[in-house]
C-alpha cells in the first residue's frame, strides 16, 4: 500500500455508526416527550373549548330559566351536570347568585389523563339580568 492513500478504514466506520446510532436513540426520547406533550395540550384544548361552548350555551339562555336557577342561599352554589357530555370529559355548572340582577356560573371540565389522574379545566361567568 502506498502511504499517501486516503480513506476510512473498516473500524473507523464502525464508530462513526455507533455514535450516530446512540445520536439518533437520543432524538427518540426527545420525540417520545414531544408525543406526551401534544397529546396533554390537546386533551386542554379540548376541555377548553367544551367549557367555552358551554358558557355561550349558558349566557344565551334567558335569566329566569332552569338550567340558571340558584336554588341554595347567597354563597352557595347550585350544581348542574351536563347529562351528554362527549366520551371522557365530565361537564358540569355552579350558579350563584349572589346579589340580585347577577348570577355567577363556574364551569368545570374533567377529564382523566394517561396515569388516571382527574385533570380540571375552570372557567366563570357571570351573567346580568338585562
Amino acid at each position: 500500500m502506498v502511504a499517501t492513500e486516503k480513506g476510512l478504514s473498516l473500524i473507523e466506520v464502525l464508530v462513526a455508526m455507533v455514535v450516530l446510532s446512540l445520536g439518533l436513540l437520543g432524538l427518540e426520547r426527545v420525540h417520545i416527550a414531544a408525543i406526551q406533550a401534544n397529546s396533554i395540550a390537546s386533551r386542554l384544548t379540548q376541555a377548553t373549548t367544551l367549557a367555552q361552548d358551554r358558557a355561550e350555551q349558558l349566557m344565551a339562555l334567558p335569566y329566569n330559566d332552569a338550567a340558571l336557577a340558584d336554588t341554595t342561599a347567597p354563597g352557595t352554589f347550585t350544581t348542574y351536570t351536563d347529562p351528554n357530555p362527549p366520551q371522557g370529559y365530565t361537564i358540569t355548572w355552579k350558579v350563584d347568585e349572589p346579589s340580585a340582577g347577577i348570577k355567577t356560573i363556574n364551569i368545570d371540565v374533567t377529564w382523566k389523563n394517561k396515569a388516571s389522574q382527574l385533570k380540571t379545566f375552570s372557567l366563570s361567568v357571570q351573567k346580568p339580568s338585562i
